[in-house]
């Protein structure tokens, strides 16, 4: 047997633009040395293990990996090991499932701070999924805002040619003219807007063009932008809900407002693609949302990103954080200019309002049973791929769950939404070798999932973000 050690050697690389555009960084090559030698079996011993089920732990587990699946998973001491396999030594760190992200967003910024008409190309969309993967996302949704050319990066990838985190997208969503969701077609060859039907007509018509895409949602905005945009009618989005349902797809809904949701949840829709935040949920929105299956993606971190910049962020000097930005963007961010700018929006005491709400909202739906996924909105400027998934983490734990919960909405459910669990979302025999490697205990402090010591993706070790 070949024996490596969890802390074996660490070199600090420059990632250059084509992967994804990052200041140097120290990488942990977690673990280098035994990565060198490979071996038909794997046997990973030692750590805590979050199987991701909701469970406890198992403290000093094994986990038999062979031809990137999990073979067999145990305590240690109690398990028979194939012969001839590599042993890495993981005592002292967690393993728990990589995140899924069931609403991010792809090739609408370079930077992460500024907004990139002609953003949405084959590089960038590659490089911003091998960006959320160094983050430990194992898998994103990328919701609605994605041109025609998405369908073959993820036929690529699930051809095993396209690296990074696992894809899956809605295509083109569904808003109205002049409305949600803002701005038109990216600045790219062979782009072209969002669905903007006027009937419900028209509505059909469009949702059977994008059913010969085979995408995995429909995504609709229903939302007026504090009452300064058009809203899409109820006739339009309930004939998209039919028509999608019609072709085997599922609908997801950016919304804002109670009375919205509950049209929505009546009207069929799957799942909520955010919180409810102009005032609180009722007994009659959880009964139906219940009933139904609909689930949540409460997305707090967008919500608090809409008025955060305007405040003293702690994620500003976060290691993390730091680690995916260029120096010229944290620069900006700090600048009095952009500060000033934030703290004279008009709308601040509205955003910190909704913040505020869709947090309450989150943990009454969570008590009642509501199905919780995880997602975060990540892609637009200001909304930072890969660490805002850690800050979703965080927010969900401060409005009322436990970390557990938390990570359970990250892992078995998103899976579960996706249709999926058979293959990923927990870690058991079978299923892909999906996983992080901490080194820290997220359960005790949710925090520590920042603490990323490796990254594993279908057996292989890959190397974590980390600060340089």
């Amino acid at each position: 047997m070949k024996t490596g050690d969890a802390s074996c050697t660490r070199r600090t690389y420059r990632w250059r633009r084509g992967s994804f555009p990052l200041v140097a960084v120290t990488l942990a090559l977690f673990p280098l040395c035994s990565a060198q030698t490979p071996t038909n079996s794997l046997v990973l011993e030692g750590a805590m293990l979050i199987v991701g089920s909701g469970r406890p732990p198992l403290s000093n587990a094994v986990l038999i990996i062979e031809e990137g699946r999990i073979r067999a998973v145990g305590k240690l001491g109690a398990m028979r090991y194939p012969e001839g396999a590599e042993i890495v030594n993981l005592r002292g760190k967690t393993i728990m499932p990589t995140l899924i992200n069931l609403h991010g967003h792809l090739g609408q910024t370079r930077d992460g701070f500024n907004e990139a008409p002609d953003g949405f190309t084959p590089e960038n969309v590659r490089d911003q999924l091998a960006k959320y993967l160094a983050y430990g996302v194992g898998t994103v949704v990328s919701l609605g805002t994605d041109q025609d050319s998405v369908y073959e990066l993820r036929d690529e990838q699930r051809a095993g040619e396209l690296p990074g985190a696992r894809l899956y997208t809605a295509g083109r969503g569904f808003g109205v003219k002049g409305g949600f969701p803002p701005g038109g077609p990216p600045k790219v060859k062979g782009a072209v807007d969002r669905y903007r039907p006027q009937t419900p007509e028209q509505a059909r018509a469009d949702v059977r063009e994008l059913a010969t895409h085979k995408p995995d949602f429909v995504k609709i905005w229903v939302d007026d932008g504090f009452g300064r945009m058009p809203k899409i009618e109820p006739e339009i989005y309930r004939a998209i809900i039919e028509e999608a349902h019609q072709q085997g797809l599922r609908v997801v809904a950016h919304v804002f407002y109670l009375q919205d949701a509950k049209g929505l949840v009546q009207a069929g829709v799957d799942g909520l693609a955010h919180s409810i935040r102009d005032q609180a949920v009722d007994a009659e929105l959880i009964s139906s949302m219940k009933a139904r299956g609909v689930f949540l993606i409460p997305t707090l971190v967008r919500e608090e990103s809409t008025f955060a910049y305007a405040d003293s962020l702690r994620w500003l000097d976060d290691p993390l954080f730091q680690a995916g930005l260029e120096f010229s963007v944290l620069t900006a961010l700090k600048s009095p200019a952009f500060v000033n700018k934030s703290r004279a929006n008009p709308d601040l005491p509205k955003l910190r309002a909704a913040f505020e709400m869709a947090n309450r909202n989150l943990k009454t739906l969570a008590q009642a049973g509501v199905k919780i996924g995880f997602g975060t909105d990540s892609g637009p400027p200001l909304r930072f791929q890969g660490f805002f998934e850690h800050r979703e983490l965080q927010l969900m734990v401060e409005s009322g769950l436990t970390p557990m919960q938390a990570i359970v909405a990250a892992t078995r459910t998103g899976a579960e939404i996706l249709g999926a669990s058979s293959e990923f979302g927990t870690l058991a025999p079978g299923k892909q070798a999906d996983f992080l490697v901490l080194d820290g205990d997220p359960l005790e402090d949710i925090h520590k999932t920042e603490e990323l010591s490796a990254i594993w993706q279908r057996g292989k070790r890959l190397p974590p973000i980390t600060a340089h």
